[in-house]
């Protein structure tokens, strides 16, 4: 009888990064049925996912998601953070964590918290050195690994769906560059007026030196992680740079797998959003690496990425920095087989009797 596995702690099927992270867990366990809940009104195709109002129970849960442990309200606990942490009691030798992150925003009571729940899981495995120290210093039993998605493979189909999304924006992939950005919030001490205005200054540099700039939405989800209004605030300052947007048209593909594609096959890219690094560095390209966080920092340094910090970001000065990835390949093979291997060893501990 196939095993049932219910996926808590989930956000939305309209950030593209949660997404892949959902599909990557299906992947990986082939034999089971894999079950989740959203808050979407509408879901977006997530291969692998049954989508369903309320989780049944289930062999063993997987928290999953990226940053699902913010905390946003300084000294204090939010309601929001204390419902994640209920999902982790459900059945908590059944459960398991596995490639999230921890936040600055969780620290003092709320990390304090935190771990005293993590230390109960069967296994607990995070995607950043920052975030490992952090838990074993805290008492908790934490691996170290990478963020899930680096199991997801890219298929034939979505390059020829990403090839069609340049045509209908009247560009070939070889002259694109692909720019993924986010608004920021509390959550975030980043400036988003600054933030916005290096992009301006990125998409001029771009085209002078013969680029196609594109910027690539990933998230229609809630609050601050919406792309498309601040993409059109760039574009009415550069009317010469174009949107990507994999929310739109029909196709058979993931959303996804249409964003790993056109990262794939584009002349270079540019990572604001973590998971534009992830899916890239998944399909074999190598990205300049833009983070605002520990989790995009732990890429640069772990994988010898070229980036930098948001605040150390200075389009004219490292544009050449850019267009030298355009030759550079990644072995992803390596963190794919760790990835898998990590997550079945987690997995055995939370699926035991």
């Amino acid at each position: 009888m196939d095993s049932k596995i219910g996926l808590i702690n989930t956000y939305s099927t309209l950030n593209i990064g949660d997404s892949a992270i959902y599909s990557a867990f299906a992947g990986m366990l082939p034999d089971a049925r894999v079950f989740a809940q959203f808050q979407d009104f509408q879901t977006e195709y997530t291969p692998g996912i049954q989508v369903i109002e309320a989780l049944p129970p289930c062999d063993a849960y997987i928290s999953v998601g990226g940053d699902i442990f913010n905390n946003a309200r300084e000294r204090l606990v939010t309601k929001a953070f204390l419902l994640n942490l209920r999902q982790l009691w459900r059945s908590p030798q059944h459960t398991l964590v596995f490639g999230q992150s921890i936040p600055r925003s969780c620290h003092g009571l709320s990390f304090q918290a935190l771990a005293f729940c993590f230390r109960r899981l069967a296994a607990v495995c995070v995607r950043d050195v920052e975030s490992h120290k952090r838990l074993t210093q805290a008492g908790v039993a934490a691996q170290l690994s990478y963020d899930v998605a680096f199991s997801l493979s890219l298929r034939a189909a979505a390059k020829q769906e990403a090839v069609q999304g340049f045509q209908s924006l009247d560009i070939t992939p070889d002259t694109a560059v692909l720019i993924s950005l986010r608004g920021f919030d509390s959550m975030y001490t980043q400036d988003n007026t600054q933030f916005q205005r290096h992009l301006v200054t990125l998409c001029r540099t771009l085209l002078s030196r013969g680029h196609q700039p594109v910027l690539l939405l990933q998230a229609k989800a809630y609050g601050a992680d919406h792309d498309l209004a601040i993409a059109q605030t760039i574009v009415q300052q550069v009317p010469a740079t174009k949107i990507f947007d994999p929310f739109v048209g029909e196709y058979r593909c993931a959303n996804w797998e249409r964003v790993m594609a056109a990262l794939a096959i584009c002349r270079f890219s540019v990572a604001v959003r973590y998971h534009t690094a992830i899916l890239s560095l998944a399909s074999g390209r190598v990205p300049f690496n833009l983070y605002y966080s520990n989790k995009g920092r732990d890429l640069t340094q772990r994988l010898q990425i070229p980036g930098c910090s948001l605040e150390e970001f200075d389009p004219e000065a490292q544009v050449s920095v850019m267009e030298k990835t355009a030759d550079q390949t990644f072995d992803h093979a390596p963190i794919r087989q760790q990835v898998q291997q990590d997550f079945q060893d987690c997995y055995q501990r939370a699926i035991a009797p």
